[in-house]
């Protein structure tokens, strides 16, 4: 459900990535003598990184926050075998009532995201293709 919740969006975002590569470089690369799978792996792939961050990092954050699918679908069952963070946070806040647990485990969550997008930023120097 994630995967087709989510492909419509990122697709937009690499078709606006890809609108946005001139077409200059394929056409220089082309009279060089370049075939397409070429051009593709030296031009296109790292002028379209800067996008690929942009969607691996907001898809990495929306997995850490999927709440609506295991509501609806499962809640967090059978068992607690598709429980998930923030739903177990609004299961300590609304279903047991214990909104102090629910806040710190709010920050904890909070933290957590941050720092794994902050490796994903310190991550980036090395892949991402900066003209």
């Amino acid at each position: 459900m994630g995967v087709w919740k989510n492909s419509g969006y990122n697709m937009m975002i690499f078709l606006a990535g890809l609108s946005s590569i001139s077409r200059d470089y394929h056409e220089a690369a082309r009279l060089d003598g370049s075939n397409a799978w070429n051009r593709f792996r030296h031009i296109t792939l790292p002028l379209l990184s800067p996008v690929m961050f942009f969607v691996l990092v907001v898809t990495t954050i929306g997995a850490f926050q999927v709440f609506e699918q295991t509501f609806v679908m499962t809640n967090g069952g059978p068992g607690i075998s598709t429980l998930t963070f923030s739903y177990y946070i609004w299961q300590m806040a609304f279903r047991f009532f214990n909104l102090g647990g629910a806040s710190a485990l709010g920050y904890i969550f909070f933290v957590l995201v941050l720092t794994i997008t902050g490796l994903q930023f310190l991550l980036r120097r090395r892949w991402v293709f900066r003209p």
